[in-house]
Order: structure tokens, then sequence, then C-alpha cells
């Protein structure tokens, strides 16, 4: 039956983790200030989140930094299944099935926190240890005898896999490094490395002994594993001229060892499963104008190839998601309302990863958000401590695909989120220098005519106030004598 082969091809490429973000499954940005600006900072070193994209803003920083930030994260999916009657050989089923399912995803945390630092003032390297939530978040859609693929397998009438589930949480764990080449240059880079759990049940991408029917495969659940760990690396350059600075970071694939699972058999016997992934390589640029008053805005442009990566860019006939690459478009701003008060926002555009005809095989994984709104505000507790909140909002979006093999039968996935964003930068240390706008440079010749290096202001001494020298009394003028 034609359908028996449309069953098995969506066990064998069935695979993966939803995504609580857009830009697929990679977090588009790490801690308040930087998710209020939409992640666009490759170019705007204000604080320490942007690193996350550019590890030489380590070097744009005022002083030495930490950050800790808190991400609850609200997502909204349902999964909708059209089965007509007759659609499979023109017999069953008997009469058409129609159904949608909401994912129980409930509150995805988040984490962004991080250090950066000189060894001394005068040092030109800055060093720093950021941990960032990278990929997260869960399905749950429940089982149903009226949705078609959520019901059981009851042929002929129902050829369901029952509930379906997915969870994953990886954290990027970055030491970086970042050497200012000169007053205007500097260059930084580090080690990437992830640490994180999956579970997914139905295991699609591990299909086992057929059912009693021998129609179909059985799916484990993959859910009895450890820790899986990865690596790559990232490099970054950071140019900051008088009133423009401009960005460029590359992160590598991140190479992951095998996704191993505990599963059993319907028998309850054992089996090792598993499956190969990979993140994508990604390549962002930014250019930041700074020449406002009291205010900045940040551009940046992204390309995260999904297309190179194992498992996400292999075809779905070589049992892979067959994802697309995607260009990601943030822009940010920030606009000081008050010595204090500072305002945020920004907006978030990226192609869509999943091609139409991948709907049916992207169900654990509805990496779909193509817009996204942000806002912010900052407040100085201190002259050292900021607190900052921020609202995300990622739109609906929607993608559906036709089962070819059956006529009028579609499935289709749409998702939106909401995010809410705390935390505290707490900056230490003497302020760094920075360079110097033409005007200083006119209004003070002895500085130079190339870029200069703001100088730490001395405390003011008073002058010494002049003492005259004490008088000398003239000597008595002996009388001549007669």
């Amino acid at each position: 039956m034609i359908f028996v082969r449309t069953a098995l091809a969506m066990g064998l490429v069935a695979v993966g983790v939803s995504a609580a973000s857009a830009q697929g499954i990679i977090a588009p940005g790490a801690g308040p200030i930087n998710r209020s600006m939409a992640g666009a900072s490759t170019a705007a070193p204000i604080e320490f989140g942007s690193s996350y994209w550019n590890p030489a803003n380590l070097s744009g920083l005022e002083r030495d930094e930490f950050l800790l930030g808190s991400e609850l994260i609200i997502p909204s999916t349902h999964f909708t299944t059209n089965l007509p009657a007759g659609a499979i050989n023109g017999v069953v089923p008997t009469q058409g099935r129609y159904g949608v399912s909401r994912s129980d995803s409930g509150v995805i945390p988040n984490l962004a926190t991080g250090l950066a630092f000189k060894l001394t003032p005068e040092s030109r390297m800055t060093l720093g240890l950021g941990i960032f939530g990278f990929v997260g978040g869960n399905v749950n859609f429940q089982g149903n005898p009226s949705i078609p693929i959520l019901s059981g397998y009851q042929p002929p009438g129902r050829f369901g896999v029952g509930s379906i589930y997915a969870n994953a949480s990886f954290l990027s764990i970055n030491p970086m490094a970042s050497y200012q080449v000169n007053d205007r240059l500097s260059i930084g880079g580090g080690p990437v490395i992830t640490s994180g759990t999956m579970s997914l049940s139905p295991a699609f991408f591990a299909p086992g002994p057929r059912q009693a029917d021998g129609i179909l495969p059985t799916f484990p659940a993959a859910t009895n594993s450890r820790q899986f760990w990865g690596g790559g690396f990232q490099l970054g350059t950071l140019y900051q001229a008088e009133s423009w600075n401009f960005g460029f970071s590359y992160k590598s694939p991140v190479w992951q060892e095998r996704w191993g699972f505990n599963a059993v058999n319907p028998n309850l016997t054992n089996r090792r499963i598993g499956v190969q992934a990979q993140l994508p390589a990604i390549y962002s640029w930014g250019v930041a104008y700074k020449g406002f008053e009291k205010a900045l805005i940040d551009v940046d442009l992204r390309y995260l190839d999904y297309a190179n990566a194992a498992l996400f860019g292999q075809s779905v006939r070589d049992g892979g998601l067959g994802w697309n690459s995607v260009f990601a478009l943030a822009i940010g701003g920030q606009y000081a309302l008050t010595d204090r008060v500072t305002l945020r926002a920004g907006y978030l555009f990226n192609t869509n990863p999943i091609p139409t005809p991948a709907t049916l095989f992207n169900v654990q994984l509805p990496g779909i958000i193509q817009h996204t709104l942000s806002f912010g505000a900052s407040y100085k507790l201190t002259e050292d401590i900021t607190v900052t909140s921020a609202w995300v909002h990622g739109f609906r979006n929607a993608i559906q695909g036709d089962i070819v093999e059956e006529t009028g039968a579609f499935t289709k996935i749409d998702s939106q989120l909401d995010s809410i964003v705390l935390g505290l930068n707490v900056q230490f240390g003497a302020r760094r220098k920075k360079a110097l706008p033409s005007a200083a440079l006119a209004a003070d010749p002895a500085l130079g005519p190339g870029p200069a290096f703001e100088a730490f202001e001395a405390p003011a001494t008073a002058a010494a106030p002049t003492i005259p020298p004490p008088a000398t009394a003239a000597a008595p003028t002996a009388p001549a004598p007669q």
C-alpha cells in the first residue's frame, strides 16, 4: 500500500528537537540588552552579551564587566493534519478525519552569563568566559484517536504513532580573548564547547521490528541518554572609526558526538540507537552608527549554513531533515533617555529553513518563526550596576505540505513565542581609553592629527599659592665721618 511507504518514510527521517527561537534552532541573542536589540551586536560592543556574536567586542567594552541574565520562553505550537475519506487508494479511511493538536510545551528557561576582564589596566588583551543558552525547547503533542498521525496504530482505520514528544537543552561555553591591535582595530576568538541533553519519543530515526500485522515498523523512545558534548571555534574582528563601527565574526560548525540512547524493542529486549548531528557554521557581518549624541544603531546580516550541517542538511531520502541554509537580518538600537534610563528596540527577520515538502518530517523541529520584535529598558542602580528587562515576540508563522501519495491529505505546523528577559550588568575597574572624535582633536592640536587615545583624567590639584620673598630691611646708613 502506498500509504505504508509514506508512513515508513516519515519514520525514517522525522527527527529533531523543538526550536524555541528564530533562525532555526540557534538562539538569536544572549542576555537582556542583546535580546532587546534583536541580537544586533556584531559591531556594537555596548555590553558583554554582544560577545555572543563577536568575541572581538570584548576590547570595545567601557570597563571590565559581569553579566547575569535569565529568560523565560513561552512557545505556542500547533500541529494540524487532514486525511479525507478515501485518500488512500480511494478506499480508506471510510470517513475523513481532521484535527489540531497544541503542544503542551510549558515555560522554557534560558541562561546568559559571563565575565570580561583585563589582567592589568594597561593590557591590550581582554579575557572572557561566556555561558549561553544555544539550543533549547520542546514539543509535546498529545495522542488523539481523531487526529491523523497522532492516533494510535489500529488498521485499517488508524495508522498513527500516538503522542509525539521532543525536549532539548544545549549550553554553549565560550572561553574568549580579544586583542586590541591599535586604538581602532581589535581581533578576538576562542573555542566553542557545547553540552546538553536531548529526548525524543518516538525515535523516528530508528524504526524497529514491524507491528504485529507486519505492515509498519515500530519506533522506540530515545529518552535514556546522558550529557552530549560538541566542539568548534569562533573568530571575530571589530573596527571602530569616529562615528561608525564595523564587525565580522565566524562560528565554525559545532561537531557533535553521536547522540546515543538506550532503547528497547516492543518485547522489552535492549537496543542501542543513535544519530549523528552537527550545528551549522555561522557568518555574521555588522555595521553600527554611533554619531548621534545619545543613540546607537546596529545592523547585522547573518548566514547560518544548515544545508551543509550533518542531519539538518541531509536530504529526506538520505535520512536527514532537508533544511535550507538561512539568511537573517537584525536591526537594533538604543537611546539614552536620561543619565540612568536607556531604551532599546530591535527587529529580526530570517528566512525559513524548512521547505514546504518536508513539513511532515519536522513535526519535532518546528523552527519556522521568521519575524521577531523586541523591546527593552535599562536602569542604572549605581554607576556600576545596571538592571535590564526585555520582551521578545516571535510572530506566528505556519507552513503546510501535502502528503503526495494521499489525495487531499496535508500536514501543517504553526508556531509563535513570547519571551521575558531579565538581567544585571555589573561593571568594575577603571574606565578604558577610547578614540577621541575629530572635534576634540581640532580643539587641542597637541593631541596630533591622527587617532588618539583619551587620557585618564587625573584629579585636579590646586595651584600652590605664590609666596613673595620675605622683605629684607634696608641696612641703616652709617653717618658720614665728621
